[in-house]
């Protein structure tokens, strides 16, 4: 599934709503905080605000996928372990981070400068074993959908950011799928330099915001 202008309508009106709500927290303030202070606490607001606005978004195309796709359901209590099992086998695939963002919810995080050379869409030959493992975990669980989401820094433009974290997402895809995972489970959705976890102000910040992610979601029935 392509980045579609559903799914590009969603994120630009769920990132200035997170925007307002977490910088309204953030307005009772010491009357001493210098500008440096305000500065980084704007950008930390930015960032958590694309953060979780992708998770979110994430979580709607995952949805769609499981009401669409003749996948089956996960019998009731049985989702928390089934999500278990996973971040679990995830947590031991070398280049990967996991976070759990619900109770049948698993975000799988790849720093792309392990899976791609910079301001590049062709996966790099070291990063195969680990998408050979992810591939492997995915098939153990065949009533997850998937969601693969590109991110970029801010380096370049805008419009060459976004096409770049589509390619970025649909490399990842054509993988998985070129490894048998069923191709009707997975969605894929460029973000562009939209979605930041870090500051794009700093060397390390950029090199956090370059991912991809796998937003991994199932349903109980």
């Amino acid at each position: 599934m392509p980045f579609s202008a559903r799914s590009k309508r969603r994120w630009q009106i769920a990132v200035p709503l997170l925007v307002l709500a977490l910088s309204a927290c953030a307005s009772v303030t010491s009357p001493y905080s210098t500008q440096r202070d305000k500065t980084a606490k704007g950008a930390g607001i930015g960032a958590a605000a694309g953060a979780a606005a992708a998770i979110l978004d994430g979580k709607r195309e995952a949805d769609d996928i499981l009401a669409g796709a003749a996948i089956g359901a996960v019998v009731g209590g049985g989702i928390g372990a089934y999500m278990d099992a996973q971040e679990e086998k995830f947590a031991r695939i070398p280049g990967t981070t996991t976070e759990r963002v619900g109770p049948d919810t698993l975000l799988v995080r790849f720093d792309s400068d392990v899976l791609f050379e910079v301001d590049s869409a062709v996966l790099c030959s070291t990063c195969r074993d680990s998408l050979e493992e992810s591939a492997w975990v995915l098939n153990q669980y065949p009533k997850t959908a998937v969601v693969v989401q590109g991110h970029t820094d801010s380096t370049g433009t805008e419009e060459h950011n976004q096409e770049l974290s589509e390619r970025r997402a649909g490399a990842v895809r054509n993988f998985l799928v070129g490894r048998g995972v069923d191709a009707h489970r997975i969605a894929t959705v460029g973000y562009g330099e939209g979605s930041p976890v870090a500051s794009n102000d700093t060397p390390n910040g950029r090199r956090l915001n370059r991912r991809v992610d796998l937003m991994l979601r199932a349903k109980a029935r």
